[in-house]
């Protein structure tokens, strides 16, 4: 990094990122300060919580899940052993996919049943909406909201913190291998002719089946690079966040007119077919799918042979970028509340989280990993990325369902039938987001 970036460090853009969701859209082109409501990192817990089990000592065993798999799972239990060794308990992870982790979990809670002793949900939604249903037990003590770039209040319900903050994703655009960009003397795009003129000159490389791998599973990551295509419109960002508050909605021109650049990429067979968002990495990494839309957990898929060989441009126009983050939660109904609740300290640490920082494909949600951590450079060079232009919420995490689900269920159809009209596509759209601003 040169060292005229003083006004643009990783903290300074992550404060800003993490509070985006809470204080409306932050523009990060200039200097952020220390960013965020600082927060004093307290739980309020005063035995309420229905807590039984477990006393935080060691010798626990705790049950984890989330939708880590892979490289990325490997990665996830190298930061486990750290908080074994740290806190003196077992862990065992099961991972699971997304449908299945946001449904599953549900059905257990609602039949007072844990799905685990910590839960890694990256809705903040969801997790309001299992708080305010009881099925959550506080875990503000585990983390002081100082030293993260991320605000308490996005999961907090009366007073009380119901999950910790771990792994963050930026979603920055597109990535590609630098090799293949060199072998046929492509460059990034900086305008909308230029990005077209791209995939038109990768259509006709030999061995390419599409410029831009579709991936796909339960409709994300569609979703991820549907709203890049939202933040290329006029004010685009700030149409993101109107989403999220309720300012602005989905029959708004701006949405039908990112639509319709989409379904322009289908005309033009720009866009592979679909298959699951892993599976998508290797067509990805032999170059017969150049160009991924993605985020930032990207080197650490099994896939991507060789992290250095990576890079990535945004979609030309955007004025903004999304983000989510993995939380941490702890089902009211596990055995071993307490003990789970030290487990999440140690695992939202520097040390915990520089674990998976070294490993690469992994932004800390805590401030105090060190900038060195980040021996990738692409992953180093990500804060630049973002510092560019404005950082906004997961639209579709944020929301939660019944948007969520059908804001799914539509990209997929519109993959499968891309002639579909742009009215029918906005219109259930619209539906489906007012049902869920109004609940």
């Amino acid at each position: 990094m040169s060292d005229d970036r003083s006004c643009t460090t990783r903290r300074s853009v992550l404060k800003t990122t993490g509070t985006a969701s809470v204080l409306g859209s932050v523009a990060l082109a200039g200097c952020s300060g220390n960013g965020g409501d600082g927060g004093d990192g307290g739980d309020g817990s005063d035995g309420s919580d229905g807590s039984d089990g477990g006393d935080g000592g060691s010798g626990n065993s705790l049950e984890i899940t989330g939708v880590w798999s892979g490289g990325e799972q490997e990665s996830f239990s190298n930061v486990m052993s750290f908080v074994e060794e740290d806190t003196g308990m077992s862990m065992e992870y099961f991972p699971r996919d997304t449908d299945s982790l946001l449904t599953g979990t549900l059905m257990d809670y609602e039949s007072g049943v844990a799905s685990a002793d910590i839960v890694v949900m990256p809705s903040p939604a969801r997790i309001i909406s299992d708080a305010q249903n009881g099925h959550l037990a506080p875990v503000g003590d585990a983390w002081n909201a100082d030293d993260f770039a991320v605000d308490p209040s996005r999961v907090t319900v009366d007073g009380e913190v119901y999950a910790a903050p771990f792994k963050m994703d930026l979603k920055p655009g597109f990535w590609y291998r630098k090799s293949f960009f060199n072998e046929h003397d492509l460059s990034e795009p900086e305008s909308w002719d230029e990005f077209m003129t791209l995939l038109d000159e990768i259509s006709g490389i030999e061995g390419v089946d599409a410029p831009i791998a579709s991936g796909n599973g339960t409709g994300w990551p569609l979703s991820d690079l549907t709203e890049g295509f939202f933040m290329r419109q006029e004010d685009g960002a700030s149409l993101q966040q109107g989403l999220i508050d309720g300012d602005a909605s989905m029959t708004d021109d701006r949405v039908a007119a990112a639509f319709d650049e989409i379904k322009t990429l289908h005309d033009e067979g720009y866009f592979s077919q679909t298959r699951d968002f892993g599976v998508q990495y290797e067509y990805f990494w032999d170059n017969s799918l150049p160009l991924y839309f993605m985020g930032s957990f990207t080197p650490a898929q099994d896939a991507v042979e060789d992290p250095s060989d990576l890079g990535v441009f945004r979609l030309p126009g955007v004025d903004g970028i999304s983000s989510s983050v993995n939380w941490f939660t702890v089902p009211k109904y596990s055995d071993n509340v307490d003990a789970a609740r030290d487990a999440l300290s140690s695992f939202v640490s520097a040390e915990g989280q520089q674990v998976w920082v070294e490993e690469g494909g992994f932004i800390a949600s805590n401030t105090q990993v060190p900038d060195d951590a980040y021996e990738i450079e692409v992953m180093a060079n990500l804060p630049d990325l973002a510092a560019e232009v404005t950082v906004v919420p997961d639209l579709d995490d944020a929301l939660g369902n019944p948007f969520q689900q059908e804001f799914w269920s539509v990209l997929k159809g519109l993959w499968a039938t891309p002639d579909t009209p742009t009215e029918d596509i906005v219109g259930p759209l619209d539906d489906a987001h007012e049902e869920t601003l109004s609940n």
